[in-house]
């Protein structure tokens, strides 16, 4: 289990724990692959009633504080979506396994499928925003026999960390995800320079997407695999006004929307198309 935070170290001793992170990772892997998929839906179940029910006010309390959210939207995040999150993931692995190939013959030749984890480890570069896709982000790839080593974000460490402690104490494997809070370029450099990068799985800005794209070109061939690269990045939501609209309701509707949580929502509005005929004139 890796887990460092500590101003103090410079980036060549961030850089050597991100490495030695890696490793471990990979280890861990190679056993945790060999896990029968059925254990560890069990486990991800016993994480989720966890969430519901003993570790509720604390995931709550931790994004509240280390979040800036109001206790509601601590509870829809932390409880609610994380919970969902592992309990639906969960689901979506036994209709996965439902499934085998078609086999014409079976008396003569059977086909199947097995689903195996990646060779290597999978990064997961989480949000400041969301404590549920922080746990989303890092266990999802692991349920399906990942290795992976997890970068929170700085301002989301708190609730992060819950989620890690959680997992351990449902019986999860503690070297399989690797807890590593970093600075961000420190991190970028460890991981794209891995020949063991296996996958990317990222929730963030565009820009930094874009660098993580570049880097892992530039790097292809230093690779064992070639890198799967999942992202999901900032958009524009808008509001469109229709004529008829109340106006009040519009105001109160786009300044909740724009500025609840400082704005810092994936939903946030940013944008407004208003008519002419209920644009203030003059």
């Amino acid at each position: 289990m890796h887990c460092l935070h500590a101003p103090e170290l410079n980036s060549e001793m961030v850089m050597e724990v991100v490495q030695r992170a890696i490793k471990t990772t990979v280890e861990a892997q190679k056993k945790w692959d060999s896990v029968p998929l059925n254990e560890r839906i069990e486990l991800w179940l016993k994480a989720a009633d966890l969430m519901a029910t003993k570790y509720r006010m604390h995931l709550n309390a931790a994004t509240i504080l280390g979040q800036a959210k109001t206790p509601v939207q601590a509870e829809i995040d932390a409880s609610a979506e994380l919970v969902d999150f592992f309990r639906f993931n969960a689901l979506a692995v036994k209709d996965l396994t439902r499934y085998q190939p078609i086999s014409v013959k079976p008396e003569i030749s059977l086909n199947s499928m097995r689903y195996r984890g990646l060779e290597g480890f999978v990064a997961a570069i989480s949000p400041f925003n969301f404590t549920a896709i922080g746990g989303n982000l890092a266990y999802t790839p692991a349920l399906m026999g990942n290795g992976v080593v997890w970068k929170p974000s700085d301002t989301a460490l708190l609730s992060n960390y819950v989620i890690f402690k959680i997992m351990i104490e449902a019986g999860f494997p503690p070297d399989v995800v690797s807890f590593v809070p970093a600075d961000g370029p420190t991190f970028g450099e460890a991981i794209t320079t891995s020949p063991h990068l296996a996958g990317i799985n990222f929730t963030g800005s565009v820009p930094t997407f874009n660098w993580l794209c570049t880097e892992v070109g530039k790097n292809v061939s230093q690779y064992l695999g070639y890198p799967r690269l999942i992202g999901e990045c900032g958009g524009k939501n808008y509001h469109f006004v229709h004529p008829s609209a109340d106006v009040t309701s519009v105001v109160m509707a786009t300044i909740r929307s724009a500025f609840e949580f400082c704005g810092q929502k994936c939903s946030a509005c940013s944008r407004m198309y208003v008519p002419q005929s209920l644009w203030p004139q003059g």
